[in-house]
């Protein structure tokens, strides 16, 4: 005879409160749990860090796009982008991280911060980088397809554009330091930058818009009196780091302003023709004519080319390796001086020589000298309208109100003593130059 079991009523109850092996059941959950914290750590971090990599390539490849489309095509251009993040990311590895069709040159809005696609734009590019399921080369997980999630899909994008920094345009620049006097008043939009320190002195003002900059504005020098006595200069003051590169630019105006294809070659010269002159003679208004090239050439290091006191040269460019000093009185206007001479000296001024004319910043008539040396002009210098660029040293006494439109740019220091009004004119108040392009990438 067979008795079916039936469970009594206390053995069901036994068997619900008995917790025999449960740690078993707990511990594989949390193997599981443990599995997928792991993953998702492992994962996510190998995600990042692809994120970085996209990151890093896309910018390499906007910088290099860029710099590239301002004397190439854009296709061309956007082929140094694809060239640049193979390097980085080959396909072969990565799989197919850009393609042209993610190159895109446009106009960017530093305002509204945005960019516009532009067909034959040369001032901004937009690059994105991808590896995403629909390009076949999404990021692959490890331990999260424990759980289902196989890979990942990662994007990054990168826009560059050029800019022209305003103290690459008008103030007064040194890669080692800037040191200007006491007494001065500086107006809307003017500059003062270093790649070292700017050392200001005492009872001046900057009105709302003037910059002064340097890498770290704490390595500012202030005078005892602080803050105080320079109204203005904390709200002007801003962290600012810029190639200066002024023997380079001398070099590049040399060959741009004896060249009638070049965009800077002044449209005031009749012919390309030089004039030559002799070192030994003094340049006055005989000598000078106006509308010409004039060359001089010295045979040492310690020659020198004079302008007589008093003598007005327009229209007209000197190229020289001589030194070249301007005598009491003497001025330039609609004038371009280049010399190579490396002397501290190599253009210099004696009492009340002018550059540019005192038009309130009216287009022409300004001058500009470059130089692979320094600059001295010890007293009532007056420049207006008027560029100095210098491989070397620049100090300059102005006149009371004798700075309006001033470009001051030396790759070693500009030691500025004026007292009064330093006046800011604008893009259409000072000659046309080679302007170095800057980018930077904004987004």
């Amino acid at each position: 005879m067979i008795r079916a079991f039936r469970p009594s009523k206390r053995s069901r109850r036994a068997f619900a409160t008995d917790e025999s092996g449960g740690i078993t059941v707990f511990g594989l959950f949390l193997f599981m749990a443990c599995c997928g914290m792991a993953g998702l750590a492992l994962d996510v971090s190998h995600a990042f860090l692809t994120r970085t990599k996209l990151q890093a390539a896309a910018d390499s490849a906007a910088h290099a796009a860029l710099v590239a489309r301002q004397t190439q095509t854009e296709t061309e251009a956007a082929q140094i982008a694809l060239d640049v993040v193979e390097r980085s990311l080959p396909a072969a590895a990565n799989g197919q991280v850009i393609t042209t069709d993610d190159v895109v040159f446009g106009l960017w809005d530093e305002t509204l911060r945005t960019f516009v696609a532009s067909t034959g734009a040369k001032d901004a590019v937009m690059v994105d980088t991808a590896r995403i399921e629909a390009r076949g080369n999404p990021v692959g997980a490890f331990l999260l397809r424990i759980v289902g999630q196989d890979s990942f899909s990662v994007l990054r994008k990168s826009v560059a554009y050029t800019f022209e920094p305003r103290c690459m345009l008008e103030g007064f620049v040194g890669e080692e330091y800037v040191d200007v006097t006491s007494n001065n008043y500086y107006t809307q939009g003017f500059c003062i930058h270093s790649n070292g320190y700017v050392e200001v002195s005492s009872n001046n003002t900057y009105e709302e818009g003037v910059i002064v900059s340097m890498p770290d504005r704490n390595d500012i020098v202030l005078p005892s009196s602080g803050w105080e006595s320079n109204d203005g200069l904390r709200e002007a003051m801003r962290d600012s780091y810029y190639e200066i590169n002024a023997a380079e630019r001398v070099a590049i105006m040399r060959a741009g302003l004896t060249d009638p294809t070049s965009p800077i070659y002044p449209d005031y010269l009749t012919t390309h023709f030089p004039v030559t002159l002799s070192w030994q003679s003094v340049i006055d208004e005989t000598t000078w004519q106006p509308g010409r090239i004039h060359e001089v050439t010295c045979n040492s290091s310690n020659q020198r080319v004079r302008v007589a006191g008093g003598t007005v040269l327009r229209r007209g460019v000197l190229i020289t390796n001589c030194e070249v000093a301007f005598g009491a009185d003497a001025a330039a206007e609609d004038v371009n001086l280049v010399t190579t001479s490396p002397s501290l000296d190599s253009i210099t001024g004696a009492s009340g020589i002018r550059m540019g004319l005192d038009d309130d910043c009216a287009p022409g008539g300004g001058a500009q000298f470059f130089t692979l040396g320094g600059m001295r002009v010890p007293a009532s210098f007056r420049i207006f309208g008027s560029r100095v660029i210098a491989g070397g040293p620049v100090s300059f006494v102005a006149d009371t109100g004798g700075i309006d439109g001033a470009h001051v740019v030396s790759d070693a220091y500009v030691s500025a003593t004026a007292g009064g009004t330093i006046g800011f004119c604008g893009v259409e108040g000072l000659p046309e130059w080679y302007k170095q392009r800057y980018y930077r990438i904004v987004f």
